[in-house]
């Protein structure tokens, strides 16, 4: 396949070229893995699956937190040429013993004090905690004379969605697919040798795995990894890491402006930039970070079945928008809708509940609303399934939580539809403030009076605390509507 690299000589081209650079470091855990010791326990697995008659498409399933180990596996197992994949346990937990039989595992990895024992008695493949497993594979050789097994269309990762509403979905990539993603990452990122990237998000969910576990892998850079985010410590781990890239979402970007810190860019020397991805960034969100902290703040887009879509290239942002259609990736918009389709990096299929794979469409529609401007940047308008339909005339979300999060009181907003017996549905809108500030409902929406036409204006504002938000950290709707419909049934009692 043009381009491909198989992850084997990924992992030895780098520890050849660089074997003392740091790969990642975990933050929470004090330790770092270097590329050389990287290409060492990734060949002492490789060793470690052959004795245990791996082939391609063989899984390996981890479970397991942010850390050292975690990636070691994850990365080890590609370079062998199995198939590896994750899932986050806290938030699949009542699904995980089905996801465990549809992954039908040769070889579970799991990290102790998780509550995953009562899942064993049952569940298929041989069970192995972390701390055992690590400890076992210093009895074996570190030679490279285990060859990969892998073709570029043999099954690479499988990873779980969320699955907070619905049951979770199994969506698989081929080795090449990953290999494509991790390189378009690398590349709108301009990842160069040695650059340092900080990611406190799950690598059980598909975002960190290509923008910090893969681009750097591609890229030759360094990883630093925390288990969580931190409100208080975030700009701490950039100026003490020396970190040039940093991963964020909307939620953490709304969190540092909700509760500002003392800092400006200038204090970051070595930071280039920091992408914002899994949400659209509100643009007035996003002009109040950067006025207040002056950091320049891109953003990246995706999904799951198509892989990565659009981004800034590196700290060329266009605010507003989500940037131009990715390496490897084809990307058209159809009736409103953006189309993905014909690239490298469209996933494989979904694992089903029963274990068998459904293959995917040569085409996916992403849900997504979009336009591409004269630029050829996409801006994305607001999601198909999330359109307000009043009384015939589509109305987006997304226009009117802008409008609202420029008010300066506000901190975060989320617009929905409410059933109406005339026009069908209703506006309604929800905000938290920021710390210290105050609005009423009506000040809020005189405020909207002045932005917005009369039949796009929301019939009723609520002030939260904090509004409902998925595993992702995205803003849910869904939970917002049905917050409202109880409210709407009590009140009718």
């Amino acid at each position: 396949m043009d381009g491909y690299r198989s992850f084997h000589a990924i992992v030895a081209d780098n520890a050849r070229r660089a074997p003392d650079r740091v790969y990642v470091h975990c933050i929470d855990q004090g330790k770092s893995l270097s590329y050389g010791a990287l290409y060492a326990t990734s060949n002492r697995i490789a060793r470690f699956l052959k004795a245990r008659g791996f082939a391609a498409n063989d899984r390996v399933l981890l479970l397991a937190e942010n850390s050292v180990e975690n990636l070691a596996v994850f990365v080890s197992t590609l370079r062998y040429g199995a198939t590896i994949a994750t899932v986050h346990v806290e938030m699949n937990q009542a699904h995980l013993a089905e996801i465990v039989r549809a992954v039908n595992p040769k070889l579970v990895l799991y990290q102790d004090g998780l509550g995953l024992d009562g899942l064993r008695a049952d569940a298929p493949g041989e069970w192995i905690g972390l701390d055992k497993f690590f400890a076992d594979l210093e009895s074996l050789s570190d030679a490279d004379d285990v060859p990969t097994v892998a073709q570029p269309d043999s099954l690479g990762v499988i990873f779980y969605t969320s699955g907070t509403v619905a049951k979770p979905k199994g969506v698989i990539q081929t080795h090449a697919t990953a290999y494509y993603n991790y390189d378009a990452t690398a590349d709108y990122l301009q990842l160069k040798p040695g650059d340092r990237v900080l990611d406190c998000r799950s690598y059980s969910w598909l975002s960190a795995q290509h923008m910090s576990l893969g681009a750097p892998l591609v890229a030759g850079a360094t990883t630093i990894m925390a288990r969580h985010f931190s409100q208080s410590r975030y700009f701490d781990w950039l100026r003490e890491h020396a970190i040039n890239i940093g991963f964020v979402v909307p939620t953490m970007v709304a969190m540092l402006l909700a509760k500002p810190h003392a800092v400006t860019g200038a204090g970051f020397p070595d930071l280039r930039f920091l992408t914002c991805s899994s949400a659209p960034l509100l643009e007035e969100q996003w002009r109040a970070f950067e006025a207040r902290y002056g950091i320049t703040l891109c953003q990246s887009a995706g999904a799951s079945e198509a892989g990565n879509m659009a981004a800034h290239r590196g700290a060329a942002r266009k605010i507003g928008t989500i940037g131009l259609p990715l390496k490897h990736q084809q990307m058209r918009i159809d009736n409103g809708e953006v189309v993905v389709g014909g690239g490298k990096q469209q996933a494989y299929g979904y694992l089903n509940p029963d274990g068998s794979i459904e293959r995917l469409p040569a085409e996916y529609r992403t849900g997504d609303l979009g336009v591409l401007d004269t630029d050829g940047h996409l801006r994305i308008t607001g999601r198909a399934k999330e359109l307000i339909i009043r009384g015939g005339v589509n109305i987006a979300p997304l226009e009117i939580d802008d409008v609202l999060a420029a008010h300066p009181a506000v901190a975060e907003a989320g617009t929905v539809g409410v059933p109406h017996p005339i026009y069908g549905e209703e506006v309604v809108s929800y905000v938290t403030l920021r710390d210290g500030a105050s609005a009423t409902p009506a000040q809020l929406s005189a405020h909207c009076a002045a932005r917005l036409p009369e039949f796009k204006m929301p019939k009723e504002i609520h002030v939260r605390d904090a509004l409902p938000k998925n595993a992702r950290g995205k803003l849910d709707r869904r939970a917002l509507t049905e917050d409202w419909k109880r409210a709407a049934t009590t009140a009718a009692e």
